[in-house]
């Protein structure tokens, strides 16, 4: 019986999310742990540098949940936005066969990181909650509304890069070299109220920016952001995911012959 074209689809997008797991993931044992420790210790080493100062909370939170909440979806659109980048150009040689279709690659990637986003922070919010931390969010719809755009704005912005990076091999490090200021200007280590209102601008067009600040506003029942703005985030996901189909429509005969 012949298959339809979204059923080949579907098979070709499982095939390569096994694939993907098991290049990533099957040759080290260690593999998966390396997905919790990042953020983890990262916002242990944070924690310890602000008990250090005399600072044992931010905002009214605990200094380890506060820079947990920043961490995890930082490190998430990272990696995410790095991966879909580069999802063509690693399985080029995948593309010779008739039922892998160009995008593939892109959503087998995109399916694996939130599928990871969302295991790592259930088990890191459940590993503090077993250590008395109080780790429920208080407007969970809003937490979940701010997790749909952070994936709705990395899809774009991934989209957008695998499109330049099949015509620009160097991508990859110029993209490496963007990521790491963004790191300074995404909220991580502050909130919006720990800067006077006149410097706000220099933050604010940055969506990623807004979004931590959406997630730390419905974690945390002491925190209510100032400058938190789910439609710019929205609007900027909308351009980026609409350029990066046009992007994808002109090039994508260009996918199928690197």
């Amino acid at each position: 019986m012949s298959r339809s074209s979204l059923q080949i689809m579907r098979d070709s997008i499982n095939a390569l999310i096994m694939r993907e797991i098991n290049t990533r993931f099957g040759s080290s044992k260690l593999g998966y742990f390396w997905a919790l420790a990042e953020p983890a210790g990262q916002a242990v080493v944070l924690a310890v540098l602000f008990s250090l100062i005399g600072r044992n909370s931010l905002t009214g939170v605990p200094v380890v949940l506060f820079m947990l909440v920043g961490l995890v979806p930082y490190t998430f659109f990272k990696k995410l936005t790095q991966q879909l980048s580069a999802s063509v150009s690693a399985n080029k040689a995948l593309l010779s066969y008739r039922q892998v279709g160009p995008l593939d690659p892109f959503f087998a990637r995109l399916i694996i990181e939130v599928a990871t986003f969302i295991l790592v922070f259930f088990i890191l919010m459940s590993i503090l909650a077993w250590l008395d931390y109080e780790v429920w969010p208080q407007n969970l719809l809003e937490l979940l509304m701010a997790a749909g755009l952070l994936v709705f704005l990395s899809t774009g912005l991934g989209l957008v890069f695998c499109c330049i990076s099949v015509v620009w091999e160097d991508f990859d490090k110029v993209l490496n070299m963007m990521m790491r200021p963004l790191l300074f200007v995404s909220g991580i280590f502050y909130t919006a109220t720990m800067i006077p209102a006149q410097y706000w601008y220099l933050l604010t067009w940055n969506p990623v920016f807004h979004i931590i600040e959406m997630m730390r506003e419905a974690m945390f029942i002491t925190y209510t952001s100032p400058v938190a703005d789910s439609g710019y985030v929205l609007l900027v996901g909308f351009i980026l995911n609409a350029l990066g189909l046009m992007m994808f429509s002109v090039s994508k005969q260009r996918f199928l012959m690197t």
